[in-house]
């Protein structure tokens, strides 16, 4: 489980961010890997088990080699950056598409195309997710998202955008998230991703659409990571 802090300077932010890489045990600049963009990055790898989960997908050949970039966040900055709204959410975005897959590209053997860099999220960090991709259409071909938290006003501002280039979305949610507890109050998740993919079926997406027997926990999440990873890179 090669894993490799990074320390990276943004310009947009203002801040110092750290980036933590994986790259696969049989990692060669002579070959070039897919990427993984992964937010809450630290809670990814310590409540889902993130990195082993790859050694085990990829030794057992349901996964091709590739490479993870984890992006941790502060918990006090996570509203202002993954929300639509924040006041960091535009610098942030930039910061993605830019700096890190800039940094990415520069100094790792990448596949240096949309269809080979994915933004993966949780409930928030989905958000951010698929904002990012439709923002910069060309930079990021593929979201992977777990109970993202849309609501009625954001879902309005995905209907209204126009998708230029193909865009490859898993969606998944949990039954039982139909109140789930936020900072913007009670959110139907179900109704909500349902509504998501109704909008987003006509346009230029294509759609896998998951549930699970649940709530919004990151016990159903790690449990999910698998079919989520080979839905995506398998």
């Amino acid at each position: 489980m090669p894993l490799t802090d990074i320390t990276l300077h943004s310009r947009y932010l203002g801040t110092t961010e750290k980036l933590i890489v994986y790259t696969p045990e049989r990692y060669s600049p002579l070959y070039s890997y897919p990427v993984l963009y992964v937010q809450d990055g630290d809670a990814y790898l310590s409540m889902c088990r993130f990195a082993t989960t790859l050694d085990e997908l990829i030794e057992r050949r349901e996964l091709p080699d590739l490479i993870a970039v984890f992006l941790p966040v502060e918990t006090e900055k996570r509203m202002a950056r993954y929300h639509p709204d924040g006041a960091e959410h535009i610098a942030y975005r930039r910061f993605l598409a830019e700096e890190v897959v800039g940094y990415m590209d520069g100094n790792y053997a990448t596949q240096p195309l949309g269809s080979a860099r994915t933004l993966v999220g949780v409930s928030l960090g989905a958000v951010v997710s698929l904002f990012t991709a439709l923002a910069y259409p060309h930079t990021f071909g593929q979201v992977a998202s777990q109970s993202m938290a849309m609501d009625q006003e954001l879902n309005r501002r995905v209907a209204e955008t126009d998708i230029p280039v193909p865009l490859f979305l898993y969606m998944e949610v949990g039954t039982e998230e139909t109140a789930v507890q936020t900072k913007r109050g009670l959110l139907d998740l179900v109704a909500a991703n349902e509504s998501l993919r109704d909008i987003l079926q006509p346009k230029m997406v294509t759609l896998v659409y998951e549930t699970f027997a649940g709530d919004h926990a990151w016990s159903h999440w790690q449990t999910n990571l698998p079919r989520m990873l080979k839905a995506v890179c398998g």
